[in-house]
């Protein structure tokens, strides 16, 4: 799974991503541009079969068909949950563009 990280999601969470074999992860600010909209982010996703990881709910009003993993900032799962929901969601769906689930909510 390509997981590319809105600007907004703690370090940890990029931390733990970029140690775990099967994903590759990297950073909207990187990929896209550092001050992106959520629509260029979106639409870069979509483009090139990245999966979102954020915690801003905005994601989900884009009209772009990408994939999508929400997490709360205000629950803070522990990243170790956050990267076994990735992971258990990676095996479930065959495109990343169909893959839109809050993590960690019941995958781990």
């Amino acid at each position: 799974m390509r997981v590319l990280c809105d600007e907004h999601v703690a370090p940890k969470y990029v931390d733990a991503l970029e140690r775990t074999g099967g994903i590759t992860v990297a950073t909207a600010p990187d990929k896209v541009s550092p001050s992106a909209p959520d629509s260029k982010i979106a639409a870069y996703a979509a483009a090139h079969d990245w999966v979102v990881l954020t915690n801003d709910n905005d994601f989900f009003s884009e009209r772009q068909q990408h994939g999508l993993l929400y997490y709360s900032q205000i629950e803070n799962p522990p990243p170790g949950d956050v990267v076994d929901a990735i992971l258990a969601i990676n095996g479930a769906y065959e495109s990343n563009g169909d893959a839109v689930e809050k993590v960690p909510d019941g995958w781990v």
